[in-house]
């Protein structure tokens, strides 16, 4: 029987300094990250405590729309709200109801089916007009 030969590995030099070197880079990366990110959040909350009724975030008092635009006040306001809902009125008011149910394009198959119903005999449309009826 043979004997089986240990393997020997060789230490490929090129590999590992190829590894170290990435490893300093990652831990210079991490470090540089660390001063740039963190110490800034640690100036940043530093003054916070120096003083401590100021808060950084958005500002919590109220405005009204008055103060917002000095140009608009309320009864202006009131008024052309009420004229536009007026306008709106009109409009709805002016609506046909048959121009609005005709305007689908469902009941314009239904109209355009019942059309061509007139020219056919009254047993063979009446048979139809029960189909059309059916597929609704």
């Amino acid at each position: 029987m043979k004997e089986l030969k240990p393997i020997e590995e060789k230490w490929n030099k090129k590999r590992i300094v190829m590894g170290l070197f990435t490893l300093a880079l990652l831990i210079v990366g991490l470090v540089s990250l660390k001063i740039l990110v963190l110490d800034k959040n640690q100036a940043n909350t530093g003054s916070a405590a120096d003083n401590p009724g100021s808060v950084k975030g958005a500002r919590t008092s109220s405005i009204s729309p008055a103060q917002n635009n000095p140009e608009v006040s309320a009864p202006d306001l009131n008024s052309t709200l009420q004229n536009q809902v007026n306008t709106i009125q009109q409009e709805i008011s002016n609506l046909n109801l048959a121009e609005i149910a005709s305007s689908s394009p469902q009941v314009q198959k239904v109209i355009n089916d019942m059309k061509t119903l007139q020219n056919l005999p009254r047993d063979q449309a009446k048979s139809a007009c029960q189909q059309i009826c059916n597929g609704l």
